[in-house]
């Protein structure tokens, strides 16, 4: 059985969002509930040409902080995270 996320969260970088203000935008500025700001924004990615490999190390940094699991638990939490997610589910 699949990990249902709670919602909404970025597909891209799989953070909640909690605050309206924190959703992406396309070019027109109409909200994009897909994507938080950090990863889309005017209609396009921040990061168009991340890696899945690089998203994985920048989620499992950022899981690390205040947890004591080693580097591999990380990027192991961070890739079950991330293949529910739209922008990678096929990468």
């Amino acid at each position: 059985m699949s990990e249902i996320l709670p919602g909404p969260v970025c597909h891209s970088c799989g953070m909640l969002i909690m605050k309206q203000e924190e959703f992406g935008s396309e070019a027109n500025h109409v909200m994009n509930t897909s994507y938080c700001k950090y990863c889309y924004w005017k209609g396009q990615f921040t990061e168009p040409d991340i890696t899945k490999e690089q998203m994985i190390e920048k989620l499992a940094d950022a899981m690390k902080v205040g947890k004591n699991i080693s580097d591999e638990e990380a990027k192991e939490m961070a890739w079950g995270r991330m293949k529910l997610l739209k922008r990678w589910k096929d990468k």
